[in-house]
């Protein structure tokens, strides 16, 4: 048996359920993508909720978390800050697999729509992210800011658009 069956078999769901949806991905799919039989999906995962499951907490969610290297950020300058800091979703988008191809955007939006969906614990887990992410930030701030930013309506601004609003503004221009 293949000793690394488990985790191509989370790897391989992670892309189809990027690409194709969660809904829309079957086991006979992921079977396909390993190159192996339908029971050898399901003797790893019992159910498709099982594999999501897994799928969102072994891939979705560290490939979201800080890393250990951005709290050495916050004793930097903030322009040295907004160079080297990532927002949850670039972090996500950044570690998607290579074989995507398109909007890396737009498959975020869809997984984190049909995570939604089929894991009840799901929202809280990501506003969890995101509060801890919010303190991260504010942390870094209350630093940066004792070392001079003058202008809090620049600052403001800057944090926006170097963060979500980045991600975001990528969107709009591809789709204009």
């Amino acid at each position: 048996m293949d000793p690394n069956l488990k985790q191509r078999i989370i790897d391989e769901a992670y892309v189809l359920f990027l690409t194709k949806g969660m809904k829309q991905t079957s086991f006979c799919d992921v079977a396909a993508a390993v190159h192996k039989s339908k029971g050898a999906v399901m003797h790893y995962f019992s159910s498709k909720r099982h594999l999501i499951d897994t799928v969102v907490k072994m891939r979705f969610f560290p490939a979201s978390q800080l890393s250990p290297e951005m709290d050495c950020l916050k004793g930097r300058k903030w322009d040295e800050f907004l160079r080297s800091y990532k927002n949850p979703i670039e972090r996500v988008i950044d570690s998607f697999p290579e074989k995507l191809e398109g909007n890396g955007l737009m498959y975020y939006m869809q997984f984190v729509s049909s995570a939604n969906e089929y894991m009840d614990e799901f929202p809280q887990m990501y506003h969890e992210l995101l509060a801890r992410e919010q303190d991260f930030l504010f942390n870094a701030v209350v630093v940066i800011r004792k070392q001079s930013v003058d202008d809090t309506q620049v600052f403001s601004r800057q944090l926006f658009e170097n963060s979500i609003g980045k991600t975001f503004g990528a969107l709009l221009f591809q789709i204009q």
